[in-house]
């Protein structure tokens, strides 16, 4: 229920913020042929593939920098303390950081040239694509890696989800694993373990209610990889 409630929050900076300004930015891009797909001489429906690539490839680039800028991190750390993963930890985002990522889906929008309908569809790929992988599901062995070949996996997704800083620091793609690949950030060497997923030194239940998991981007930041 706290998950869900915080996936609430966030669900109305995204329809009341990103969708009407991307999406208007999305139908102007197509209508004045801005941006670099759009300039391309191919059909219109190759063009709409490359940017639906495109943005996914860019959300890759925008994963990183939430763990790597800690401005970003204060807000994203939010997602990752929570220590039972499952498709409601797909909702876990704190609403600033919905807020914080609309100037960089709107530059994805105008660079890359996504039109209004690459837009749905990638919208569309991407959220289920976070529901499924954030979720508990335990697949066969030999499927999921055959799956994680082209998509993000639960298995794949829960290393990224582990209290292992270097594992932590694998597995960035949230639709495609293409990137993952290309990037030599792909990673299904150890076993995503329930009793490892989180951040080590937020390990208190009382740490993440409502409150205080709201509060926890404007509270003093402790070493999230060291214990206490």
């Amino acid at each position: 229920m706290r998950n869900l409630a915080l996936g609430a929050l966030s669900l109305v900076v995204v329809a009341r913020a990103e969708r009407p300004l991307v999406g208007r930015l999305a139908e102007a891009v197509e209508r004045r042929r801005w941006g670099l797909f759009q300039r391309l001489p191919l059909p219109r429906l190759l063009r709409d593939g490359l940017a639906v690539l495109g943005m996914d490839y860019t959300i890759y680039v925008w994963h990183v920098l939430t763990h790597k800028v800690p401005f970003l991190w204060r807000f994203h750390l939010m997602h990752h303390v929570d220590m039972d993963m499952d498709s409601t930890t797909a909702l876990r985002f704190h609403a600033m950081d919905m807020l914080i990522s609309i100037p960089w889906r709107a530059a994805q929008v105008a660079v890359l040239g996504t039109s209004r309908r690459a837009l749905s569809l990638w919208q569309a790929f991407f959220f289920a694509s976070v529901l499924f992988h954030h979720s508990n599901l335990r697949l066969p062995a030999r499927l999921e890696r055959r799956l994680a070949d082209v998509l993000t996996t639960p298995r794949m997704h829960g290393i990224h989800h582990s209290t292992v800083q270097a594992e932590t620091d694998s597995n960035w793609s949230s639709g495609l694993s293409l990137w993952d690949h290309l990037h030599g950030t792909f990673r299904m060497d150890v076993m995503a373990r329930d009793d490892r997923i989180g951040v080590p030194a937020y390990r208190d239940p009382k740490k993440m209610r409502l409150g205080a998991s709201l509060a926890m981007p404007f509270r003093e930041q402790r070493d999230a990889w060291v214990q206490r």
